[in-house]
């Protein structure tokens, strides 16, 4: 700052003398004094209250961020609980849906167990696969099932030859 050595405080001190007189220069200097007391104490003040604030600012900004924190970890907890109860809905709805698809697939089984199975026919009308034609009895007119046959002369129509057709 300023580079005050003795030199330059004589000389100061020699102007002062000189201009005041040795008559008031212990009144010239009290006054000095107390201004310079007084300037310092204002300085002090100001750097207090600065300190203060600059203090206050802080422990406003931790104040500030604590409740930024304490409401990031609420946001946080409820987002954990949101998933949560989202696995737990989630865990329901699969619970649900694989008793509902057992229950249909009961369902099915018990549809396919009360139809009759349909066998597969060749396609020339004769038995199915695994099926024997069983011939009837001789001279009886009915089959070994108790069924009665009809005789080629009760047979329809298309039973008959070209002969009909004609």
């Amino acid at each position: 700052m300023l580079d005050i050595g003795f030199p330059e405080l004589l000389l100061v001190t020699l102007v002062i003398l000189l201009v005041f007189g040795p008559e008031r220069l212990p009144e010239v200097l009290r006054t000095l004094g107390g201004w310079i007391g007084q300037a310092r104490r204002s300085f002090t003040s100001l750097k207090a209250e600065i300190e203060r604030e600059i203090g206050a600012d802080e422990i406003r900004r931790d104040l500030h961020n604590a409740r930024i924190l304490e409401e990031a970890a609420k946001v946080r907890d409820e987002i954990k609980h949101a998933g949560a109860d989202m696995r737990a809905s989630q865990e329901e709805i699969d619970t649900l849906m694989r008793s509902r698809m057992a229950g249909l697939q009961a369902q099915e089984q018990a549809a396919s167990d009360a139809l009759p199975e349909v066998e597969d026919s060749k396609p020339d009308g004769g038995p199915a696969a695994g099926e024997q034609k069983v011939a009837p009895a001789a001279g009886t007119g009915k089959d070994p099932q108790g069924d009665s046959q009809k005789s080629t002369a009760e047979a329809p129509d298309s039973a008959v030859g070209p002969e009909k057709s004609q």
